[in-house]
């Protein structure tokens, strides 16, 4: 490119060599042309030395303008990003799609799923999950679901808490609704904070509690409502019928 700059520059200042030529001649040798020959200096040879000075004379003045140039805007070194948004990106530390499978003593196949997860800065680890999901295998097909919009993982002791609006559904035919869920992630055990409702097999079913169990001997698990069931049972070819039970 310096190249380039060179020649055209030459080129445009050639038409003036013989008019520099002359007033530089003028002001050094005197005013009149006859006289350069007798002052050892010629005419071709006063070219001559302009062609070589003048060049490099271009030269410094496009190095001069790189240098200046190089310094306008800035330095292009610094980090496109604001200290406050880094900061933000290094608490976050979010982790998509994180995944949990593993199979429990008596045999059932546990697996947690999840759209995100970041570490809780409240509390050494622990976890907040979004769009948390659970499913437990049972040996003989049974299976039991849970699904949440929040979730805190607690990896001391290996539980889930499912927050929110909480769907619990079983192989059995029962699909239940609660604001809290604590599960196990190594066990098939879990349990309600509050109160659920839902509907099964027999009807619709409201209590103050959900406790989730496994049946060691026979490898199945029990849905055990308690604290003011509520049932309102639905029998085929019958009326509605209310039952409360403590």
């Amino acid at each position: 490119m310096l190249a380039k700059s060179r020649a055209s520059l030459f080129r445009a200042l050639k038409p003036l060599t013989s008019h520099w030529a002359f007033c530089i001649y003028t002001i050094v040798c005197g005013s009149d042309w006859g006289d350069m020959a007798s002052g050892g200096l010629t005419y071709s040879r006063l070219i001559a030395w302009l062609k070589v000075i003048l060049p490099l004379a271009a030269l410094v003045l496009l190095s001069t303008l790189f240098l200046f140039s190089r310094n306008i805007g800035g330095s292009t070194d610094e980090i496109p990003f604001a200290e406050e948004e880094l900061e933000q990106k290094v608490r976050e530390q979010r982790l998509s799609a994180p995944f949990f499978s593993g199979k429990t003593s008596n045999g059932n196949l546990v697996a947690f799923t999840a759209e995100s997860a970041r570490p809780d800065a409240d509390a050494l680890g622990r976890a907040i999950a979004t769009k948390m999901e659970a499913r437990i295998d049972h040996p003989n097909g049974q299976y039991l679901t849970f699904a949440s919009d929040r979730a805190m993982i607690d990896n001391t002791s290996n539980a889930v808490t499912l927050q929110g609006q909480v769907n619990i559904q079983s192989s059995q035919g029962y699909e239940i609704t609660t604001t809290e869920l604590v599960t196990a992630m190594r066990e098939t055990r879990a349990h309600s904070t509050g109160k659920i409702r839902g509907t099964g097999p027999g009807g619709q079913v409201e209590a103050g509690m959900l406790q989730i169990l496994p049946d060691e001997k026979k490898g199945d698990t029990y849905l055990i409502f308690s604290q003011g069931v509520k049932m309102i049972v639905n029998p085929a070819g019958s009326n509605e019928v209310s039952r409360d039970t403590d």
